[in-house]
């Protein structure tokens, strides 16, 4: 299992998070119907210190949420992109557990969450509406913060453009919010090409992909190669293999693609939700890895030179997979912002 060093700057956590931590025994939170999660076997089998992981569902029938837990205090959510599921966030759960009431979602269509076929409950209104229906399932009216990656880090931009007064920060790693990703997408021939795989990824045919055992195929080109640069443990790898393995789970998080990314040349101001001006108002922190290249330098220019509210970084060395390569990076940055008192 990797372990992290120890980051001075989580001493200085307290500050906002003045709520004891919790010592939990990590009891897994299912009824017998329901799955349990192996994912959150291993974190508890390897986790550091006394706090423990547990899963819970939020909802019913095709929006049905899993989500796994630990520690308590100030609610922090976790939001992973694709294809991934809620442990792509184990090494900042482990740093945050201690100071926070950290929840990581599997994104419906990933992991434990449902697996609609209509792409309506896909789309980035829905979505966030469900995410603020969690956030108060789980914390009542108290602002709460919001960390995402990839579509996560779409998905927590957007909802932060659209419900300020719900978040106390917000976090995005990786992608931008919709309505800036569609603008550059529709008047920019070279992003165009670079986001030509959303085409292929929107095309997919479920029987092909079950002909084909895309699923798994996709999970290993995806995540094999961090354990070969050490990034990620070879059990690890396997958590992930399992939580995407079927070709119909891999077909509902490609609806993420399906429901929120038009036809390049008939992208309207309509689908730039929630508003094609539509801007980040409260403190924002967007990481960026040095080798990532699914976005133009132009975009990231434009992320980079923002309001004073929305700081940026760029980290050295890292490819796409910000939350787990090198973490320790991303944890640094990541305490800092939060450290910060409010203006």
């Amino acid at each position: 299992m990797r372990r992290l060093p120890i980051l001075s700057t989580l001493a200085s956590l307290s500050l906002i998070a003045c709520a004891p931590a919790s010592e939990d025994s990590g009891t897994i939170n299912a009824s017998a119907a329901e799955q349990i999660d192996p994912a959150v076997a291993y974190a508890n089998a390897n986790r550091s210190g006394a706090i423990g992981y547990k899963q819970g569902y939020f909802g019913s029938g095709d929006t049905r949420l899993h989500y796994v837990e630990a520690g308590e205090g100030p609610l922090v959510i976790l939001h992973h992109g694709w294809p991934s599921f809620w442990y792509s966030w184990y090494d900042q759960m482990e740093m945050l557990k201690p100071h926070f009431r950290v929840v990581a979602v599997d994104g419906l269509g990933a992991g434990h969450s449902a697996k609609p076929h209509d792409l309506e409950p896909y789309k980035l209104p829905a979505l966030a509406a469900q995410l603020d229906d969690l956030a108060r399932h789980l914390a009542g009216e108290e602002k709460f913060i919001l960390i995402g990656h990839d579509w996560g880090s779409v998905l927590a931009l957007s909802y932060a453009q659209a419900y300020p007064d719900r978040l106390e920060k917000v976090i995005g790693m990786n992608a931008p919010p919709l309505n800036m990703f569609l603008k550059f997408l529709k008047d920019s021939p070279e992003q165009q090409q670079r986001s030509d795989y959303m085409v292929r990824i929107k095309d997919a045919k479920l029987w092909q992909m079950k002909a084909f055992g895309a699923g798994l195929s996709i999970a290993k080109r995806s995540y094999d190669g961090l354990v070969r640069r050490g990034h990620l443990e070879a059990e690890e790898a396997k958590l992930f293999h399992n939580a995407m393995s079927g070709a119909d789970r891999m077909y509902a998080m490609m609806n993420w693609y399906r429901a929120n990314i038009p036809a390049f040349d008939s992208i309207a101001k309509t689908d730039m939700w929630p508003g094609p001006d539509a801007e980040i108002t409260i403190p924002a922190l967007i990481i960026w890895s040095e080798k990532d290249t699914v976005v133009i330098p132009e975009l990231v220019d434009v992320l980079a030179n923002g309001p004073e509210n929305v700081e940026f970084v760029n980290l050295p060395g890292i490819n796409h997979w910000t939350s787990m390569e090198k973490p320790e990076l991303a944890n640094r940055v990541i305490a800092e912002f939060l450290n910060k008192k409010g203006e």
